[in-house]
């Protein structure tokens, strides 16, 4: 598989009490999500999945597009907190 194949989309929500949570997902084909990650800036949260709960991404053409590295740097950021649990 080539790595060009891969797409990074994102959604947005408001968590109460938490502020805005963005979840990005690495995407192979139309809506196969291979990992996944939730930010929250305002708390300086990340969580990562690295097998994601959801397989499959509903209306993908809903999302919002993002740089892959930016997801890949945020992916970084959160394998580099869990192991320093």
């Amino acid at each position: 598989m080539s790595e060009q194949a891969r797409k990074y989309l994102e959604t947005s929500q408001i968590i109460p009490s938490k502020g805005m949570s963005y979840t990005m997902y690495e995407i192979e084909g139309q809506d196969t999500i291979l990992r996944m990650l939730t930010f929250i800036p305002d708390n300086d949260e990340i969580h990562i999945y690295p097998k994601p709960p959801v397989k499959k991404l509903y209306k993908p053409e809903l999302c919002k597009k993002v740089e892959e590295n930016e997801f890949l740097g945020l992916w970084s950021m959160g394998e580099e907190r869990k192991a320093g649990k």
